[in-house]
């Protein structure tokens, strides 16, 4: 008899339908429930974002939120109501049909409560300190405290943590005090099906050496250290031209930074475009960027999913050297590692990815062969699975 999983998400804004301006959420909820499907669980979904009117998830609705201070607190009260209402929702509709249930975890939402108190194992996937990100770096919260004060509790006290990198749990261990007994890392992965070059035609948009990017317009994603070192490297005859898929709060700025630094030529800001498309500019460029700084809290604890994307995609990577690239990429076989935010460090990773072109194409089949054996939804889950069921025997042995 198949396991039966409820697979729960409070977020009004996280949503699977192809729009959701939140891809990342999107494709890691989708990836998720795909890989406890291929190994045989039953999974059942109560996604908010998917209830709501599609104008709440779509394209501009991040904007909204964080559009003066009373649209953004009517936005905390409301998602506090949805919050005490969807608990119930979900209990009602899905409390008799699951054994576990998995929460992707959400600010000012906590949902798994209600199923953990009829004695069903609750497992939270948590990948950023929502509370801190949605206040400090999307501005995007005003009851701050609140926030805080329900996702740190969650983390208290549900069974399990799904945790997205050792950084994120060497946080909430030593700075929040969680057990670490009850936390699993599990990285993001990526869905090799869809995300297979065997299965886009790549749309070029420039014929020589072009980097990729893909992904939210944030401060932390580390496009202006990018636009500068490839201003620097043109004036010393490094052709090299840059494709950026996505949108987000630093586009404007970014945009007017290639046109002060005079590269508007090799530089193309796409916008979003429909996830079915984004595989066809990765496969239009030569090598992927994951060039992440530091969050303002002076640590980053992200698993960027780009890296598994452009990697499942057969391409190299240049990638600032935090946890994961420096897990996942092998420096000169499937990428360039380059320090956090050094300019010359990232300088002298994109004149050593020019000089190997010819050896792009051979790295990035290395790089695909990689995800392929290591890095899909399905191994993600498998690991976690074997994990979860450690934790919730010792739990019921100690009980």
């Amino acid at each position: 008899m198949k396991k039966r999983l409820g697979f729960i998400a409070g977020a009004p804004r996280i949503s699977t339908n192809p729009n959701a301006e939140m891809s990342g959420p999107r494709s890691r909820v989708l990836g998720l429930i795909q890989g406890f499907e291929s190994l045989d669980w039953s999974v059942k979904p109560f996604i908010v974002g998917d209830r709501t009117p599609q104008e709440w998830s779509a394209k501009g609705s991040g904007a909204a939120v964080s559009k003066g201070f009373i649209r953004t607190l009517a936005v905390d009260l409301v998602r506090i109501g949805l919050g005490m209402f969807n608990s119930w929702q979900s209990w009602r509709e899905l409390g008799e049909q699951v054994d576990w249930v998995y929460e992707y975890a959400a600010t000012l939402q906590c949902l798994g409560w209600i199923f953990q108190r009829q004695g069903i194992p609750w497992i939270l996937q948590v990948e950023a300190l929502l509370y801190y990100e949605a206040k400090a770096e999307r501005k995007a919260l005003v009851l701050d405290g609140i926030a805080k004060r329900l996702e740190l509790w969650s983390y208290r006290q549900c069974d399990v943590i799904a945790c997205v990198s050792a950084t994120l749990k060497e946080i909430l261990v030593e700075e929040i005090g969680i057990n670490p007994d009850k936390i699993v890392l599990v990285p993001n992965g990526v869905d090799i099906q869809f995300l297979d070059p065997q299965r886009h035609q790549a749309k070029r948009l420039f014929s020589g050496f072009t980097i990729s990017f893909v992904g939210s317009l944030y401060s932390w994603a580390g496009l202006g250290l990018l636009l500068e070192v490839m201003s620097e490297l043109q004036a010393e005859d490094y052709q090299i031209s840059l494709v950026i898929v996505g949108d987000g709060e630093m586009k404007s700025t970014w945009s007017e930074q290639a046109q002060s630094l005079g590269m508007e030529e090799q530089v193309k800001f796409i916008g979003r475009v429909p996830w079915q498309e984004v595989p066809q500019y990765i496969a239009g460029c030569d090598i992927g960027y994951s060039g992440q700084i530091q969050l303002q809290m002076g640590k980053m604890y992200l698993s960027p999913m780009k890296l598994y994307e452009y990697m499942s995609m057969g391409k190299p990577v240049i990638a600032s050297a935090f946890e994961d690239a420096q897990r996942l990429v092998i420096e000169g076989k499937t990428g360039f590692l380059f320090q956090p935010g050094d300019k010359q460090t990232l300088k002298q990773a994109l004149i050593t990815a020019f000089d190997a072109q010819d050896r792009l194409l051979s790295m990035g089949q290395q790089a695909r062969q990689q995800i392929e054996a290591e890095h899909s939804w399905t191994n993600r889950v498998q690991h976690l699975l074997e994990e979860t069921e450690k934790i919730l025997s010792s739990k019921v042995h100690t009980d």
